[in-house]
């Protein structure tokens, strides 16, 4: 298995200068399936964002070496992170219409870097938000949430107000 910024060539001290876009330009090159790779990618960025999860750091996207191409692991350390201001921003740069602000009109203006008419775009997007809608309590009685554990996390890091701004 191969991390993030092993993948972009990035050491430890370079993490921080990962980005979405450039992990993307690898996968077009380096990934077996990388249509699907992309497709991929950009919806764990919008999971990112409605879960939010702006802990993404660089080592969270990985790829398991085959001898011949890249592929993706499955989707890990996924970490809904509660705020006291409004805004939030991703740890991966995301490079959109909005820099790396956590909304969903910024993960839309960066929908053709994956190979996505905005059209798929944003039904990935509504079906994303439906999912975690129709799931949420399910995940939270698996997960043994209290209550309390989950108000601290629906509406504030779960579904933020703000991922929707500009979104309609």
């Amino acid at each position: 298995m191969l991390s993030g910024p092993r993948l972009l060539k990035l050491n430890e001290m370079e993490a921080r200068y990962a980005s979405y876009q450039k992990l993307a330009e690898l996968i077009r090159h380096q990934f077996d399936k990388p249509l699907n790779s992309l497709h991929e990618i950009y919806k764990r960025i919008v999971f990112n964002i409605l879960l939010g999860n702006t802990d993404d750091h660089a080592r969270n996207p990985a790829a398991f070496w085959d001898g011949i191409a890249l592929s993706l692991t499955p989707a890990y350390d996924i970490c809904p992170q509660t705020r006291t201001g409004r805004e939030a921003t991703q740890a991966i740069t995301l490079a959109g219409k909005q820099g790396n602000h956590s909304t969903l009109a910024n993960a839309l203006s960066i929908c053709d870097t994956y190979m996505l008419a905005e059209r798929e775009a944003k039904e990935i997007i509504n079906t994303s938000i439906s999912i975690i809608h129709d799931h949420w309590l399910n995940v939270c009685d698996e997960a043994n949430l209290s209550k309390n554990e989950r108000d601290r996390l629906w509406k504030k890091a779960v579904l933020n107000p703000y991922c929707f701004e500009g979104w309609g």
